[in-house]
C-alpha cells in the first residue's frame, strides 16, 4: 500500500467493487450500503496501519449532489468515501505512538515527520493559521484535496488527511425544490436568486447576463436550475466584499445589534414577510394559532411591486450589513 492507492478511493460509492474488495485486503469489515439521516456517517479503522476511513452522504460537491436515496424514503441515502484519515496525533499529554506506515507510504507527499519549510514548500507556500496550528491544504485531482495541520511551537504535523472537495453550502436544494412542504417561502429562495443575477454576483458568462431574467416564478425556478444547479454555494459567488457573510447571515434566524444597540433581525423569512406586509399578522397567529403559522406563510405570495421592493430590501440589508461589519472577509 502506498498513499496513492488511498488517494484513488476517494470518492467511490461504498458498494462499488473497489471499496468491498480493499475492506476485504485490510480486514476492515462490511462497508454500509446506505446511511440514515440519524447517522449521518460512518468510519472504519485499519488499526495496523493507523488509517481511519469515513463515509456520508451529504457531499457538498456536485458530483455527489443532492444526496440519492434509493427507495425515496429520505431517510436512507446512498453514500461514499468522504475523507481518509493518514496519520493523527492524539493529544490528551500521552506519547502518541509512531507512524507504523513504512517511509515508501509517503513517497511523494508530505509525511509525518515533514518540517515547516517542507510543508510551504509542498504547498506552494498556501496556508491559514488558526491559533498556533497552520493549516494547509491543496488539490491533488479533479475530487481529492490534502489537508494537513502543523503546531508551529511544536514544529510537527498532528494530522494529514484525504477528502473530497467541497464547497460552503449557503442555500440547499431543499430550498428550491417546489416539492419541499417544509419550505413555507419559497418565492423568496427564487427572488434572492434574481437578485444575486441582477447585481451579477454569480460567476456566469456574459452571455447569460445579456439575456436577462424577469420576475417570472417558472423562468427563475427554470434558471435555478439550469445554471445554479438548484443550489447556491460559496463558489458559485463572485468575490464581492462581504457577500458570502451576508448570505449565510440571512440564510438562518441571525439578528445584529446597530451601533445604538438594538438587535436587526436579517432572517430572509422574516424579510420576505415584512416586503409583503404580513409580518404583523404572521406574529400574531404565532403566537394565537401556532399550528397554522406553515400555512400562513405558504399562502404569502408577493405581486410584481412586492418583489421588486424585496430586492430593493435585501439591497438595503446588505449595505446595512457592511456597515455593521467592519473588517471584510
Amino acid at each position: 500500500m502506498i498513499i496513492q492507492d488511498v488517494v484513488n478511493l476517494i470518492g467511490i460509492k461504498s458498494t462499488d467493487p473497489k471499496i468491498t474488495q480493499w475492506f476485504e485486503q485490510y480486514n476492515l469489515g462490511t462497508p454500509p450500503k446506505t446511511i440514515t439521516t440519524n447517522q449521518r456517517n460512518k468510519d472504519f479503522e485499519d488499526k495496523q496501519n493507523s488509517i481511519r476511513y469515513n463515509f456520508k452522504f451529504k457531499i457538498i460537491n456536485d458530483k455527489f449532489y443532492p444526496p440519492v436515496s434509493p427507495k425515496n424514503d429520505q431517510y436512507k441515502f446512498e453514500n461514499y468515501l468522504s475523507n481518509i484519515s493518514v496519520f493523527s496525533k492524539s493529544g490528551n499529554g500521552k506519547k502518541a505512538a509512531a507512524d507504523p506506515k513504512p517511509s515508501e507510504f509517503w513517497e511523494g507527499f508530505v509525511h509525518p515527520g515533514s518540517s515547516l519549510d517542507e510543508c510551504l514548500a509542498y504547498f506552494d507556500h498556501q496556508s491559514s493559521s488558526i491559533s498556533n496550528q497552520i493549516f494547509f491544504q491543496k488539490p491533488l485531482n479533479d475530487i481529492t484535496k490534502i489537508k494537513v495541520w502543523f503546531v508551529r511551537d511544536k514544529m510537527e504535523i498532528t494530522a494529514i488527511e484525504l477528502a473530497i472537495i467541497e464547497a460552503g453550502e449557503i442555500f440547499s436544494h431543499s430550498c428550491f425544490n417546489p416539492e419541499n412542504e417544509f419550505n413555507t417561502v419559497q418565492q423568496s429562495y427564487l427572488l434572492l436568486a434574481k437578485w444575486l443575477f441582477d447585481h451579477k454576483y454569480l460567476h456566469l458568462p456574459e452571455d447569460i447576463y445579456s439575456r436577462g431574467l424577469t420576475f417570472d416564478h417558472s423562468e427563475i425556478l427554470a434558471f435555478v436550475q439550469s445554471h445554479l444547479k438548484n443550489h447556491i454555494w460559496d463558489t458559485q459567488l463572485r468575490p464581492v466584499s462581504l457577500l458570502r457573510a451576508f448570505l449565510f447571515k440571512i440564510s438562518s434566524n441571525n439578528s445584529l445589534e446597530d451601533h445604538n444597540g438594538e438587535a436587526i433581525n436579517f432572517y430572509i423569512k422574516n424579510l420576505y414577510l415584512k416586503a409583503a406586509g404580513k409580518w404583523e399578522e404572521r406574529q400574531r397567529i404565532y403566537t394565537e394559532d401556532f399550528k397554522n403559522v406553515d400555512n400562513f406563510e405558504k399562502s404569502v405570495v408577493l405581486n410584481l411591486t412586492q418583489s421588486q421592493q424585496f430586492l430593493a430590501v435585501l439591497t438595503e440589508y446588505f449595505s446595512l450589513f457592511a456597515q455593521l461589519n467592519k473588517t471584510e472577509e
